[in-house]
Parts: structure tokens; C-alpha cells; sequence
């Protein structure tokens, strides 16, 4: 069995700062949806908006774990909440940090002087007003007028004392990106650049010598020239920084959270409320203005009248042309029951219209449902993320929606998992358990090479007709339950590929304080069939895009970040192709959702495909011939 958690450890399974950042930003009153958050990320790749995207990430040292860290604060200021405020840290918990390393991170054998590298690079970058790129002299000179570079190398070279082969370079003006839209084919092109700059960089810091000397002498350096035009740096701000990139140099999912951001991200994961109008808002390329991609059913914004695709061009009369997602999030949000009037262009008018909106008190659950209309008593349950209470909410939600039901219950049921990046480890084997009567639900294998299997039991399990969502925001929890429903055929997995982490973290409490959680990888899961997951995901039965013969999306997964960790084997085979070609012929004879689509293609809400089409599944799979089997 996984040991359970203790007062010293928290288990979890989270994703990426990439993932992570999707769920929500409650106090704004509008759930983001990746739609906006992996295109940014896609563009600080092409664009090199966030230049020290190459070299670390938030470089403040803020929360990389769940919404609250893109939260903002009570002002307009758009500055994020600084979680570490009343934080200390030092040189000595800087040395903790290491030594919990050496014991308990999933490789025994850590490159330290890689770390203490990536720690330097951090440390030189935690003054926002005069960041530090440090470097090695020979990637600098090949690199300081890249155009790639876009200005970055261009600023005040400094010499480090004592360190040779290293320059610690001012960041430069960044030159503007005039192109506002990339095709996907040149942002896979500017991902394999990426990797060739990154490829070049370790390359180089190969060639000089650094260690702990080296990185002393760059603390030393930090002390005496950061904070000179900023009140607001100190010292800790520099060895918090160090403390998070050496934790990013053994995996992007090793990091240093405070104990209040991960509270509130609990929080908000579990249930959030705030006073807002409920609508889905994204940036998009290819606009200098915020979309609306859906009003939330039953919120303000649908009772007022805005639509799914409306471009917001004024908020309360002040045009929002290339403000950022956040601050608009900011303008519009607002105490219940005061006015906000959106300006916005629709496609099929002429001119711009003025929705007036009264702002009201909106609660998003991290699990609700409802029955499918148009379909013969299907349900549909949608996971948001996995905390403590997710089992015993989507049992609930479960129940209510089989006593909706009537006493002949439901023929079929859709959990959707898309956009959720994960959360507890038992919570996500609590919820395959559900589905499954026997079998095995996840394998992990911890440091030193032993395995521990997870099985299924037989008390109560439903048996319905499941059929479940995902899409490349499906992370580590989520991809071992839809991997475990596929595996064991229970079910049939639809949408897109999944992220790929497969990967096992866990939060430890420091012994010097209680106030953050070193969080490191400590072992690998493994499907039911005993593949891993890790850059390969889950790979859906039927590849279905969120829209109409819609292009799928390009997605940002595991393998598009620096330095994952690597794939082992994937899976080779779909044992159940046969009967899966066949209920897909029986959703082209006769499925629902193109008619319901023709009938309305531009309805308020937006249409969700991938739902109907999951519908549409279901309904076949009561008339199909055959059965799915094991993957063994």
C-alpha cells in the first residue's frame, strides 16, 4: 500500500506552473480557461514576452502551485498577492532545502553543481527592478544579438569576482514582437528553438567550473548590488530565489511553496465564491481585445445577454485595447448587485453593443453536474481538481443525478477531467475506484525501485456506462483515472491527449518552520497495463476536437517544458479499436450533436462538442455489439 500522509508530508500529485495556473482567479469573478493560459505560455515561447521564461520561472518567488498564484490583490495594481511576505528565510533554510533533497528526492543522485547554477541564476533575477541574467562568457557571445534574444543580452555586462567563464548580464530593452499570430507550425518551430537555446546553454555552463564557491561568490554579489533602486528587495528575496532554483534544476515540478499560497489554492480548488458576472474570458492571438469564450449557465452575464464570442472592446466606457487578461478581469469585477456595462462587437452586427450587467454572487464548485438534455437519462459530472472532499462531493452529485434519474437510473454517465491538473493521490483513487469492481488502478514506483500497486475493490461501484473527457490540461490525478477506466475497460476516453506528467510529489515540512512546503518528486506512477504516462499521456479512444471540424488545438504539454523527466516505453496498442470503430459508426448514423449544433451555431452558451459527442457515445454503447476488454 502508499503510505498515508503524516503532519510531515502531504501527497499529491500537481502539475506544472503551466497547468496550474488554469483553475481560477476567484477574487476577479471569471474562471480563466486554458484557452487563455497555455496560448500566453505558447506566446512567451515565440515572442519571449517573458524573456526569463528561458532561464527559470517566477523569478519572484510567488506560489507556483494552483490559482492563487495569478490572484490579485484588492487594488488595480495587478500585482499578485506576495505569499512570502511574512515568510523568513535564510542561508540555513536555503541548506535544509538541500538536505531534504538528498534524502528524499527520487533520484539519489543529484547534480549539485547544477543546482547550485540554477540556484544562482534565480538569486540574480529576484530583484524585479534590476534583474541579472547570468551566464555563461561563451553562450553570451553566441547568443547576445541572437534575434531570438530580442534585446535581452544587450544590457550592462558585469563581471562576477572570482568567477571565470561567467558574466552576469543586465536584461535589456525588450524589442517589441509586432506579429500578433502564429501559426501552429511556427510555434512548433520556435519549441524545437527553444530546446536547441537550451540544449546550447547547459552545453556551455559545462565548460566552466562551478560549485558552492562559485555560488557564494554570486550571493555575495547579489548582496551587494540588488535592492539599490528597489525598498522592497532583501536579502531573503534572493535566497527564497536561490532556494526555488535549485529545486527547479532537478524537474519543473519540484519547487518551494508557502504554506498560505497552498492553503488558499486548496481552497479555491475545493469551492470558490466571489462576486463577479460568471463568463469565461480569454486573450486570444490574433486580438488586441478580451473574448468572451462562454458565459457561465445561469449567471449574470447569460441573463444580461452576452454571448459566447462577444469582444469586449470598453468596460464602463474605458477602451481595454492590449490590456492584459488580469486587469481587465480587474476593471469588470465588482461588489454584488453594482452595474458593469460591457461594449462589445458581435459577429453579425454592425457597430457595438452595450450590455449592462448587475454583478452578483457566483459560486464555482470543484464538482457539480447535471443531466444531459436531449439524451435518454445521461449524466454528466465534471472534476475540477482532486482535494480532500472530491470522493465524497462526486458521490453526492452521483446520487442526486440518479434519483433525477427515476427508478430506471441513468444509462450513461460523463466525467469530465479536462482542464484539471490533478491534486491528492488517494482522492484520484478513490474516484477510479468508484468505476471499477476489480483491477489494478495505479502502480507507483518509488526511490531505490520499489513498486506498490493500487487496486480496485468491490464495494460500491457503479456500473453505468461511462464515458470520460480530456484534453491536454488533464494532469497526473486525472490521467490515472482515465487511464485506469481505459486500461480495464471500463469506459471509453474522448477528446485529446493528455499532459503527461506521471510523475509523484510530495510536501514536506521543514524541521526549522512551518510556514511553506518543500515539494519534490519522489517517484513515477505507472498505468494498470504497467506503462508510464510520463511525456506519452493518455491517449484518447476517439481523438474528438473541442469543436466542429475544428482543428485540435496545439496544447501544451510535459514534453514542450526544458527539462522533464524522461519517457519510458508508451503504449502501443488499443485492444478494443474494433468495438470503438464501430460505436464511432453508429455516432455518425446516428448521433445528435451535428443536428443540435446545424440547428444553432451560435448559441449564448458555447457549444461543447466534445460533451455531445461523449453523449452521443454512450447512446451507441447501449446498442453496439461487443464489449471492451482489459489492456493488458
Amino acid at each position: 500500500m502508499i503510505p498515508h500522509t503524516t503532519s510531515h508530508q502531504l501527497r499529491l500529485w500537481s502539475s506544472s506552473l503551466i497547468i496550474l495556473l488554469v483553475v481560477l482567479t476567484s477574487a476577479c469573478g471569471f474562471s480563466v480557461s486554458d484557452a487563455e493560459s497555455k496560448p500566453t505560455q505558447i506566446g512567451e515561447e515565440v515572442a519571449s514576452s517573458q524573456p526569463f521564461a528561458f532561464y527559470a520561472a517566477n523569478r519572484e518567488g510567488l506560489a507556483t502551485s494552483g490559482s492563487l498564484t495569478l490572484k490579485l490583490a484588492q487594488d488595480d495594481s495587478d500585482k499578485p498577492k506576495d505569499y512570502w511576505a511574512s515568510v523568513a528565510f535564510t542561508r540555513t533554510n536555503f541548506d535544509e532545502v538541500r538536505r531534504f533533497v538528498q534524502m528524499h528526492y527520487i533520484d539519489p543522485n543529484v547534480d549539485e553543481n547544477q543546482g547550485y547554477r540554477q540556484a544562482a541564476v534565480f538569486a540574480l533575477q529576484s530583484d524585479e527592478k534590476h534583474r541579472l541574467v547570468l551566464v555563461p562568457k561563451g553562450f553570451y557571445e553566441l547568443r547576445k544579438n541572437h534575434k531570438d534574444e530580442r534585446g535581452l543580452l544587450k544590457g550592462k555586462v558585469h563581471a562576477i569576482p572570482g568567477l571565470k567563464g561567467i558574466v552576469a548580464v543586465e536584461e535589456g530593452k525588450l524589442e517589441e514582437d509586432k506579429k500578433k499570430r502564429y501559426s501552429d507550425d511556427e510555434i512548433r518551430d520556435a519549441r524545437e528553438r527553444r530546446k536547441e537555446r537550451w540544449k546550447l546553454l547547459t552545453g556551455e555552463w559545462k565548460k566552466v567550473r562551478f560549485g558552492i564557491k562559485e555560488f557564494e561568490r554570486v550571493m555575495e554579489f547579489a548582496r551587494l548590488n540588488l535592492g539599490k533602486k528597489n525598498a522592497e528587495w532583501s536579502e531573503k528575496r534572493a535566497w527564497i530565489s536561490a532556494a526555488r532554483g535549485f529545486l527547479f534544476s532537478l524537474d519543473h515540478h519540484s519547487d518551494l511553496i508557502s504554506k498560505d499560497a497552498w492553503d488558499d489554492s486548496v481552497a479555491e480548488t475545493t469551492d470558490a465564491s466571489f462576486e463577479g458576472i460568471g463568463a469565461i474570458l480569454t486573450r486570444r492571438q490574433d486580438s488586441d481585445y478580451t473574448i468572451v469564450e462562454s458565459p457561465i449557465e445561469g449567471q449574470p452575464a447569460v441573463k444580461a445577454g452576452l454571448r459566447a464570442g462577444d469582444i469586449i472592446m470598453k468596460v464602463d466606457g474605458v477602451d481595454i485595447r492590449n490590456w492584459l487578461l488580469n486587469k481587465v478581469v480587474g476593471k469588470i469585477r465588482g461588489k454584488k448587485a453594482t452595474k458593469v456595462v460591457l461594449t462589445v462587437s458581435r459577429e453579425g452586427t454592425t457597430g457595438t453593443i452595450d450590455v449592462p450587467i448587475v454583478r452578483a454572487r457566483i459560486d464555482i464548485k470543484n464538482v457539480s453536474g447535471r443531466m444531459i438534455i436531449g439524451h435518454d437519462r445521461i449524466g454528466y459530472i465534471k472534476l475540477t481538481g482532486f482535494v480532500g472532499t472530491t470522493t465524497t462531493e462526486m458521490v453526492r452529485t452521483y446520487d442526486a443525478l440518479q434519483k433525477k434519474a427515476g427508478s430506471a437510473g441513468l444509462t450513461g454517465l460523463i466525467l469530465d477531467l479536462r482542464r484539471n491538473s490533478g491534486g491528492l493521490l488517494n482522492q484520484g483513487i478513490q474516484v477510479a475506484d468508484r468505476f471499477l469492481k476489480e483491477g489494478i488502478i495505479v502502480s507507483v514506483k518509488q526511490r531505490g525501485g520499489s513498486m506498490e500497486h493500487e487496486r480496485a475493490t468491490s464495494g460500491d461501484t457503479w456500473d453505468v456506462p461511462v464515458v470520460v473527457l480530456v484534453n491536454d490540461g488533464a494532469a497526473s490525478a486525472s490521467e490515472i483515472v482515465a487511464s485506469a477506466i481505459q486500461e480495464n475497460g471500463r469506459g471509453l476516453v474522448i477528446g485529446d491527449r493528455t499532459f503527461g506528467k506521471a510523475s509523484v510529489q510530495t510536501l514536506f515540512n521543514p524541521f526549522m518552520q512551518d510556514d511553506y512546503y518543500i515539494k519534490l518528486t519522489v517517484a513515477r506512477y505507472y498505468s494498470p497495463s504497467g506503462r508510464t504516462l510520463q511525456v506519452h499521456g493518455v491517449t484518447p479512444d476517439m481523438v474528438i476536437p473541442p469543436e466542429i471540424d475544428g482543428k485540435m488545438p496545439l496544447g501544451f504539454r510535459e514534453e514542450d517544458l526544458s527539462h522533464h523527466l524522461s519517457a519510458i516505453g508508451g503504449r502501443e496498442n488499443n485492444p478494443n479499436k474494433k468495438y470503438i470503430s464501430r460505436v464511432e459508426a453508429c455516432v455518425a448514423k446516428s448521433g445528435k450533436a451535428r443536428k443540435i449544433h446545424k440547428n444553432n451555431p451560435n448559441p449564448a452558451i458555447k457549444f461543447d462538442y466534445q460533451l455531445m459527442y461523449g453523449a452521443d457515445v454512450l447512446e451507441c454503447m447501449r446498442t453496439t455489439k461487443g464489449r471492451m476488454v482489459k489492456d493488458r
